[in-house]
């Protein structure tokens, strides 16, 4: 295989994927973005269109916004329309080429050849994204599924323990969106979906927990996935981004005490049981071991109540964010 043009780190939400951006993000050739959202957002909307020259400077300038001013400022996007309106002085009618084209442009901004996409929903448009980047390859990030429960109980934490940036209303999203129910069918859903391209060769599917524990092993082994050349700083990244503890940007470590926290408290018996009912045969495939009860906790009968109020509500909250509906629910659950 030959070396990649385009990364895209995916896997499901609090799985690790921005850390590995800021990995591979230390190397000299890779640049790596925020999170762009474009598939599953922006591009669903757009899929099958083709763009009128208004609409490509739309989209152009919109990427370059979520780019400068993060995901929760992209409708500022009005002083990137002179830099749109130069960049494509050619008609690019399809969304995926301009978007292609942003990627390659802010890259090559920056001096870097190879662009790096870390949006972990991007996992559910694997086909596409192989299909149209050829010489693309992707790093699938794998994480315990309790673990990942105790980051999405506590995200709405974020913007007190760091990222400021953060809207409150984002903040009372995250609360709203947690439940154990949900978060396990969501976290069913991508390792099914990972699942799929297990033998594919150039995906790249990475366990959080081995790439903590051998981090050197691990990064080597993805930086010849890759055909990059491995480096030290590489493993240098700040411990930020947690949804349990403060922000720690001098610390440049990969840090292992994030395995397992879930055994150290957090979560309750009955979320830990739903947990692990609901992503029960993916845990086994995977190889999470799982823990044992002799009945249900009492508990698992109100979120079982709460359950359609918190996911009615979820919906609600987060419908500005799904672009196509029907075609988001259909890839992320059936």
């Amino acid at each position: 295989m030959s070396k990649a043009k385009q990364i895209f780190i995916v896997g499901s939400s609090r799985s690790g994927t921005t850390m590995m951006g800021r990995i591979l993000g230390n190397h000299s050739d890779v640049f790596t973005f925020k999170e762009l959202h474009f598939f599953g957002t922006i591009w669903t909307n757009n899929s099958d269109k083709k763009l009128n020259r208004a609409e490509q400077v739309h989209l152009l300038s919109r990427l370059f916004c979520i780019q400068e001013r993060g995901i929760f400022n992209q409708n500022n996007f009005i002083e990137f329309k002179g830099k749109s309106e130069k960049i494509l002085a050619e008609d690019i009618s399809s969304p995926l080429k301009i978007y292609e084209l942003f990627l390659a442009t802010i890259s090559k901004e920056n001096g870097n050849s190879i662009s790096c996409e870390q949006t972990p929903k991007n996992l559910y448009y694997l086909e596409e994204i192989l299909d149209f980047f050829p010489d693309a390859k992707v790093i699938n990030l794998v994480r315990d599924q309790r673990d990942v429960l105790l980051s999405q109980k506590n995200k709405w934490k974020r913007r007190f323990l760091g990222a400021k940036s953060i809207p409150m209303i984002e903040a009372i999203r995250s609360f709203v969106n947690y439940h154990p129910i949900l978060t396990a069918k969501v976290w069913n859903s991508s390792l099914y979906q990972t699942s799929k391209f297990r033998s594919n060769s150039r995906v790249k599917i990475v366990k959080f927990e081995d790439l903590l524990v051998d981090s050197r092993i691990q990064v080597h082994e993805i930086c010849k996935f890759l055909e990059i050349d491995f480096q030290e700083n590489m493993l240098k990244v700040p411990v930020i981004g947690s949804s349990t503890e403060n922000d720690s940007k001098s610390e440049l470590v990969i840090d292992r005490s994030k395995i397992s926290k879930w055994k150290k408290g957090g979560l309750t018996s009955s979320e830990i049981y739903l947990s692990q009912n609901f992503s029960s045969n993916m845990m086994d495939e995977f190889g999470y071991e799982k823990e044992t009860f002799t009945f249900p906790p009492i508990m698992v009968v109100l979120h079982f109540i709460s359950f359609p109020f918190k996911l009615g509500l979820a919906f609600v909250l987060n419908y500005h964010r799904l672009g196509n509906v029907v075609e988001v629910i259909k890839k992320r659950f059936f």
